[in-house]
This record gives C-alpha cells, structure tokens and sequence, in this order.
C-alpha cells in the first residue's frame, strides 16, 4: 500500500470522530464567508476523498467537483482543466493525499486565472506538539503520519516560487475529544471553541486563502489594441527672404 493510499484512508477515519466532523462544520462555515466575496465565471473543488459540496454559497453559476464521485474524474497532479481557466479553487486535502505535492500545487497554479482565489485545507504537522504526545495513547488520537503533511509556513516559500499570495490562513480542530458527555469531553470541546474564535494557530486542519499574482513583466498587454503615437514627415522649413519691388 502506498503512502498517499494509507494517508487517505488514515484522513477518512479521521473525519469519523466526532470532534472532526464539528471541525469540518465550522469549516463549512468560514467558506460560506469566503466564497461570497469570490468572484469569476468557474469554480472547482478537487478532493481525492469523498466529500460534500462546500460551494453552495457561492454566486459563481458554473461549479464542478473533482474527486472519484463527483463530476469529473480526475488526479490532483493532472487536472483536466486550461490553463488560466479557473477563477476560484478549493483544494481539500489534496496535498495530503498525494505523492508528489509539488505537482499538485504547479497544477492548481496554472489552472488557476490570474487573480483566481485558491481555498486550501490541509492537515497541520504542528499542531500543539505537546497535547499530541500527552493525547498518542488515547483511542482518539490522529492516525495520520506527520512527516506526509506540510505546514502552512512551509506553503509560504512554495507559493511565492508560484507566484501564489497568502490572504488568510485559519486553524481548526486543535484539541480532540471524544463525542461523549463527560466533563472532560465538555471542558475539550469548550476549550477548542475558544481557540478557534480568537483564531489561535495550532490546530489540527489549517484553511488557506491565496491568490494567484501576476508580474508586471507577464502581466498580459493590451498595447496592441491601444492607437499608437506615430511621429509624422514634416519637410524642411524654407525661409524666403522678401524682394522689394523698385518701380
């Protein structure tokens, strides 16, 4: 079995537990904030797990999801999409899930129209180090390796080589706790709340906003289009001096 095969089963028996499902919602919510403010003609999710629609409050009419059960059946490495075609794309897990992450994110990039806005979710190798290892022997712990999942600092050098722009970044998930009723499960589930709402880093799932810049040189031109200067012959001045008539 490959790593990217057991990293998606690992992340699909992950979002089993009670305290990720509550995540997923609350991150359903930050994109019902996003998304309405995005603009453009075409909209794609890509996702190599199986997940619901996140774009219902999207105002962009023409949306497609990418993943084994949705529209179009495609890898993230290898979208089947034009360059510069894109105006927003949400990416869940895809870098986490895949064996070459690099493409991944060269592939979201040349989709992706300039300006285009790039809705990240991902796992968070960093999350509260020391609750991980007080949390390892627990029955919730997370079944995801950390050295398959990048950082949300570390994206920072791989966007500015795309020339990708990191709007906003958000933290979800940071304490787990399991769906029951005791006080300890109450007193994690509070304690996670409050971390979310000040948008405290650390959490287990991080949501990133980027957009794709593009350069004053490949910026594309439209001189051709303007009328042009063009400068205009004048022939040599003659000066004449005047002849007095003598009668």
């Amino acid at each position: 079995m490959s790593q990217s095969t057991r990293q998606t089963e690992a992340i699909h028996y992950w979002y089993q537990r009670p305290s990720a499902q509550e995540a997923l919602a609350n991150i359903q919510v930050e994109l019902d904030n996003i998304l309405p403010t995005c603009f453009g003609y075409h909209l794609v999710q890509v996702a190599d797990l199986e997940f619901l629609a996140c774009y219902e409050s999207s105002k962009i009419n023409h949306r497609v999801r990418s993943q084994p059960s949705g529209d179009v059946l495609a890898e993230s490495e290898h979208l089947p999409f034009d360059s510069d075609s894109v105006d927003v794309l949400i990416a869940l897990h895809s870098l986490d899930t895949s064996n070459n992450p690099h493409q991944v994110l060269r592939e979201i990039q040349r989709v992706l129209a300039p300006q285009g806005h790039l809705l990240l979710l991902g796992l968070n190798p960093s999350s509260v180090g020391l609750l991980r290892i007080l949390f390892n022997r627990l029955p919730w712990r997370s079944h995801a390796s950390p050295k398959a999942v990048l950082s949300a600092q570390r994206l920072n050098d791989w966007f500015r080589l795309l020339g990708l722009e990191r709007a906003s970044v958000r933290y979800f998930a940071h304490l787990p706790y399991p769906g029951t009723a005791s006080r300890w499960s109450r007193l994690l589930r509070s304690w996670t709340h409050w971390l979310e709402a000040h948008r405290m880093p650390g959490g287990r799932l991080y949501l990133i906003r980027a957009v794709k810049q593009v350069s004053a040189i490949h910026r594309p031109q439209l001189t051709r289009f303007r009328p042009r200067l063009r400068s205009i012959g004048l022939g040599k001045s003659v000066v004449t001096s005047r002849q007095t008539k003598e009668y």
